[in-house]
């Protein structure tokens, strides 16, 4: 049984976007520190437990927990014959010439963990909190010393634990405190500019991404004390994404009627979140398309709604964003004047924002492109109306840099 989730007020003090968050898994793997990464169901945890993996180049072995007895960490005893040896270390024979051998119960090595001695990889506890209290307990050792009997981690072996809290009504016991207190602990919260900048890297559909922009107190509404089985999160608008895409890998999917759609995204992130989602979508149905804008031909936005920009404004940067990728490809090899072409198009993309939108969302419009993790790089000498936007807007920028 859960007990009362008063245990916990100590442990979830504060709360870190996810950019922090991959700094303090970091720099916790550093000084092999096992890092406990508390969080709402859908935030995003393993997700970023595994990007740092692959980022450092670590393998990653996720072990679940809940789905293990307290034997399955401790390892299997077996029946060991060994060999008996005199006082001069030599092995003791019977009559015949054969070893004498004693019985002795040993322990077999957890066969989830590593046990190549040259191993780097990233050990995730996830869904720990999910786990009984005796498998819990079954971790101590491991966590704190790094060995379970006679089996030692390896060296370049790190860990990190993750699980939902016990006020989150999902399956979760207070974690004992001899094992709290072994762990580096942090609680994770949604932040909309670190999720929109995953969601830029990853291609998530630019109708999700504005939305969001243009709404983005829906990002995360979970609340435990609700009925519904939806909810949206950053994960469950990760999926409305797909199911907004309409080919993957090559593959193209079977069309899907307007209801259809509208009752799964509404089962995905929750009827209120999915209507004003699905209006949304209908109301910026008809925005010109992106490289209309950039080759000239549109010139004006006829629906200067704010829902509208911020589609315009993700749609811009995700085309520029794309075709950025592939003048770099181009710049080292056929045309060694791709980047500049580029810049004409960024020049284009100025120039509407500055005659359609207010200067908030000129602001919003170029960092979105700049500040996205894409390596996108801007070479303001290249372009003609960089001086004008810098001298319009320049004091509205968070950071103030040319």
């Amino acid at each position: 049984m859960a007990r009362s989730p008063k245990s916990e007020t100590m442990i979830e003090s504060f709360s870190i976007p996810p950019s922090r968050l991959r700094k303090s898994i970091s720099h916790c793997i550093q000084r092999k520190r096992p890092l406990m990464i508390w969080g709402q169901p859908g935030i995003g945890k393993s997700d970023i437990v595994a990007d740092v993996a692959q980022s450092q180049g670590r393998p990653l072995i996720d072990i679940r927990l809940p789905l293990l007895e307290p034997t399955d960490m401790r390892g299997i005893p077996y029946l060991a014959d060994v060999k008996i040896t005199g006082a001069d270390g030599v092995v003791l024979q019977d009559t015949k010439g054969v070893d004498i051998t004693n019985k002795e119960f040993r322990w077999s090595p957890p066969s989830d963990l590593p046990t190549d001695q040259m191993s780097n990889a990233l050990v995730f506890f996830d869904e720990i909190s999910a786990a009984p209290p005796s498998v819990q307990a079954a971790t101590y050792q491991i966590i704190l010393n790094r060995r379970i009997g006679s089996y030692k981690l390896p060296d370049n072996v790190v860990m990190v634990a993750a699980g939902n809290r016990v006020r989150d009504k999902g399956v979760a016991y207070n974690m004992p405190t001899p094992l709290a207190n072994r762990f580096v602990h942090v609680t994770l919260e949604a932040n909309v500019d670190d999720w929109k900048m995953w969601a830029l890297q990853n291609q998530i559909s630019s109708d999700v991404v504005g939305y969001l922009n243009f709404q983005p107190q829906d990002l995360n509404n979970f609340n435990p004390s609700q009925a519904s089985f939806a909810f949206a999160t950053p994960r469950t608008w990760s999926f409305v994404s797909d199911l907004l895409q309409e080919s993957k890998d090559g593959i193209d999917y079977d069309p899907i009627d307007d209801q259809t759609l509208s009752d799964l995204i509404r089962g995905t992130v929750g009827e209120a979140s999915g209507l004003k989602f699905i209006t949304y979508r209908k109301h910026t149905a008809s925005l010109p398309a992106p490289r209309d804008i950039l080759n000239g031909k549109v010139t004006k936005i006829k629906d200067p709604r704010p829902d509208v920009m911020y589609a315009l404004i993700v749609a811009l940067s995700y085309e520029l964003i794309n075709t950025y990728g592939k003048a770099v490809m181009a710049q080292k090899g056929e045309d060694p004047n791709a980047i500049k072409k580029w810049h004409l198009d960024v020049d284009v993309f100025l120039r509407f924002i500055m005659d359609n939108m207010p200067p908030e969302l000129c602001v919003f419009a170029v960092k979105t492109l700049m500040e996205n993790g894409t390596g996108v790089k801007i070479n303001g000498g290249l372009l003609k109306f960089w001086v004008e936007f810098t001298d319009r807007f320049l004091q509205l920028m968070p950071n103030r840099s040319n």
